[in-house]
């Protein structure tokens, strides 16, 4: 095909439409179809290198087209709704779920109008499942690791309670009961891999049912949808749990700092409901870890 380069005025020849490097000046144009009436456009004019651009109009094509390729998806991502993580598809797994991270855990609140904005909301995020899975394996880890190094039999448990005298008396008059709890820190590897599965979706479920109804009571219409993305993606604070001890600390204060700023952005709450929404989500949190359901 016989068309001109629209950088350097040149006729050149093309075997098809696209983009494709001009062998004349070496810019980056690109050759549109005439059957569908489409116009020859400069891509890049001013290429780094032109004088070692040789006359083949398809070298470097390749490498280009990937930039371009690039640089769209990053375009389409800046000015699509949602998350991050909404658009994992254009960006990849690996930056979605690092910006994910960083916006939820320090920019929350931006974080938050970017999920309620979002045309297509999934309805249990994949981001949340892998931090909850990932604050699951570290709390677990820790947990089994202090009470097995502390206690490496039974009767080294047992003596430890009675140290405590009277007030671990029912304990001590139970042995059962004592065995049961030595047993629950000393899981079979199949009951081990069951409730690290299993915790991550209980997490999630029983925080979206605790947020759901807090905001129901308190005069919201929020849908159940929006609770679920919210309960997903503040299971980010659970990275926290690498840590030991303090991780913990540091996960539950967070995670109750976004539910206050998740919260008032998705319910529209003004402080004084914001701060009644928090303190019931901190009650049932409690209840709940109380009774062992998260």
């Amino acid at each position: 095909m016989i068309t001109e380069c629209p950088n350097c005025h040149k006729t050149i020849s093309v075997a098809k439409s696209g983009m494709i490097t001009c062998p004349k000046c070496g810019a980056l144009v690109f050759i549109g179809d005439p059957l569908k009436n489409e116009e020859n456009r400069v891509i890049d004019g001013n290429p780094e290198n032109k004088e070692s651009q040789t006359a083949e109009p398809d070298t470097g094509n390749e490498a280009n087209i990937k930039k371009i390729k690039i640089v769209l998806k990053k375009i389409k991502f800046m000015t699509s709704s949602g998350t991050p993580w909404d658009s994992v598809s254009e960006i990849g797994f690996a930056d979605a779920f690092f910006l994910t991270t960083k916006e939820v855990l320090f920019q929350p609140e931006q974080f938050f109008h970017k999920m309620k904005s979002c045309r297509k909301p999934s309805f249990l995020p994949l981001y949340g499942i892998i931090a909850a899975l990932a604050a699951s394996l570290f709390q677990i880890f820790w947990a089994l690791k202090f009470f097995q190094t502390s206690f490496p039999d039974f009767a080294s448990f047992k003596a430890a309670v009675s140290s405590f005298g009277t007030d671990a008396l029912p304990l001590l008059n139970d042995e059962n009961a004592l065995k049961a709890i030595f047993g629950m820190m000393n899981p079979e590897p199949s009951m081990l891999f069951f409730q690290i599965v299993l915790s991550p979706f209980m997490a999630i479920v029983f925080t979206a049912f605790i947020l759901h109804t807090g905001s129901t009571l308190l005069g919201s219409n929020t849908r159940l949808v929006q609770f679920y993305r919210m309960s997903s993606f503040i299971m980010a604070t659970g990275l926290f749990n690498i840590v030991p001890v303090l991780g913990n600390v540091v996960s539950f204060v967070w995670r109750a700092v976004l539910v206050y700023k998740g919260g008032k952005v998705l319910n529209g709450f003004n402080e004084r409901k914001s701060r009644i929404y928090l303190v019931f989500y901190l009650f049932m949190q409690i209840l709940f870890i109380g009774l062992g359901m998260i």
